[in-house]
C-alpha cells in the first residue's frame, strides 16, 4: 500500500490531484460541473479539485493506495467518493499555483475509485487561516484504489460547510455531463482484456444512449435500435429508407452506407451521429455538436475515439458520373418501390445518395 502522510498547505480553500503534463488545475466550476458533491470534483479528465474548510495555511492530509475499498472509518464526518482515471504514468497531489508537489503511486490506463474523507471542515472556515505554530484545525483522508467508473456520491454528510459545498455543485451548469455519461456507457462495456460481454448500456437515468449495432445486423434492427435511443431527433425522416438501394460497387458496404444515409439526415437536424471507437460491433449515439466535442476529448484521453458519421466516412463518394447513374436508380426505385428486394439479411432496401447529399467532411 503506498500512503503519504503530513501536512500541506492550502490557499483559496483548494489543492488538486493532477495526471495531465500538458495542462493546469481545473477551474472550480468545471472540476464539479454535472455532480452531486462538492468536496472533490472529478469532472475533468485526469484531474480533481479538492476542497477544504480552511482557506490559507496547512491542514493535515493522507493519501492512500490501496488493493481494494477499504472499510470507512466512522471518525470522518464528511465523505465523498468519486471516480478517476490517471492520463499520464505520473500523477500528483498538487498545491495551488504549483508550490508543491508529491508523486503518487497510480497507474496509467487503471480507473480507480476515490474516497476524500474530512474532519473539522466547520472549524477550520471558520477559523479561516492558521499559522504555522497554531494547532491543526482541520484533517483530510484521500484514498484511492481499483476500481469500474461509477457516479460520484456523497457517503456522509456532517458540516454546514460541506453542506454547502454539495448544493453548490448541483447548481452548476454542464454541458459535458450526457457526453461524460456516454462515455462512461462505452467504456462500462469494455473488460480488462479488450472483450464486450455487454450488448447495451444505460445511463444513470435507466435510459439507453448508446445503440450497439452488429456489422451483419438488418436494416430493420438498426432502425429500431436508434429510434430507441433517449437522445433520438424525433425529426429524423425515413420516407428515404424504402427505395434506398446499394449500387454495384463491391467497395460500399451497405450497413455503412445506410449509416451514412441516417447521419446525414440527423446533421441537417443539427444532431451528429457518433460512431464511438469499436471493434466488430459499431456504437452509435445521437449528440449535439458540442457534446461531440467533449466526448471526442474525453474519449481519446482513455485511449478511444469518437467519428461523425455522414457521407463518406466509410464508403467512397460517388463520381459526377455515379451520381447521374444512382439519379436515374432512384427515379426508377421510386416508382418501383414496391419491387425492389431486399439485400440478404436486410428487410428495407436501398439507394446511394443523389446530388442532393451534403458537403464532404
Amino acid at each position: 500500500m503506498f500512503r503519504l502522510d503530513g501536512e500541506v498547505g492550502v490557499s483559496y480553500s483548494q489543492i488538486y490531484v493532477e495526471s495531465d503534463p500538458g495542462d493546469y488545475s481545473p477551474r472550480m466550476h468545471e472540476a464539479f460541473a454535472g455532480q452531486n458533491s462538492g468536496l472533490c470534483g472529478a469532472a475533468v479528465p485526469g484531474a480533481l479539485f479538492l476542497s477544504t474548510g480552511l482557506h490559507t495555511g496547512s491542514v493535515g492530509f493522507t493519501v492512500e493506495v490501496r488493493g481494494q475499498a477499504p472499510p470507512l472509518d466512522p471518525e470522518w464526518e464528511d465523505v465523498v467518493e468519486v471516480s478517476f482515471y490517471p492520463l499520464s504514468d505520473q500523477t500528483f497531489l498538487a498545491q495551488w499555483a504549483g508550490e508543491a508537489f508529491w508523486e503518487l503511486d497510480l497507474k496509467e490506463g487503471l480507473d480507480y475509485r476515490v474516497r476524500y474523507c474530512a474532519k473539522g471542515m466547520d472549524q477550520a472556515r471558520e477559523g479561516d487561516v492558521r499559522l504555522d505554530d497554531e494547532p491543526l484545525l482541520d484533517r483530510y483522508l484521500l484514498q484511492f484504489w481499483p476500481a469500474p467508473p461509477e457516479p460520484d456520491r456523497i457517503v456522509r454528510q456532517t458540516s454546514q460547510n460541506a453542506a454547502r459545498a454539495h448544493d453548490w455543485a448541483r447548481q452548476q451548469p454542464d454541458d459535458a455531463f450526457r457526453a461524460r455519461a456516454i462515455m462512461a456507457q462505452r467504456r462500462a462495456q469494455l473488460t480488462p482484456e479488450g472483450a464486450e460481454p455487454s450488448r447495451y448500456a444505460e445511463s444513470p437515468n435507466g435510459t439507453a444512449d448508446i445503440a450497439v449495432i452488429s456489422r451483419d445486423a438488418d436494416l430493420q434492427s438498426v432502425r429500431a435500435q436508434l429510434t430507441a435511443l433517449s437522445s433520438y431527433p424525433t425529426a429524423l425522416p425515413w420516407d428515404w429508407a424504402a427505395t434506398f438501394v446499394l449500387p454495384a460497387d463491391a467497395r460500399v458496404g451497405y450497413l455503412e452506407a445506410f449509416l451514412e444515409e441516417i447521419g446525414e439526415h440527423a446533421f441537417a437536424l443539427g444532431s451528429v451521429l457518433a460512431s464511438l471507437g469499436s471493434g466488430h460491433d459499431y456504437y452509435l449515439a445521437f449528440v449535439t455538436p458540442t457534446e461531440f466535442e467533449q466526448l471526442s476529448r474525453l474519449l481519446t484521453a482513455h485511449g478511444m475515439s469518437a467519428e461523425s458519421v455522414r457521407y463518406g466516412r466509410w464508403t467512397p463518394r460517388a463520381s459526377p458520373e455515379d451520381i447521374a447513374a444512382s439519379s436515374a436508380i432512384r427515379a426508377w426505385a421510386i416508382a418501383n418501390g414496391h419491387k425492389v428486394s431486399a439485400a440478404p439479411g436486410a428487410a428495407i432496401t436501398w439507394l446511394e445518395s443523389s446530388e442532393e447529399a451534403g458537403p464532404d467532411l
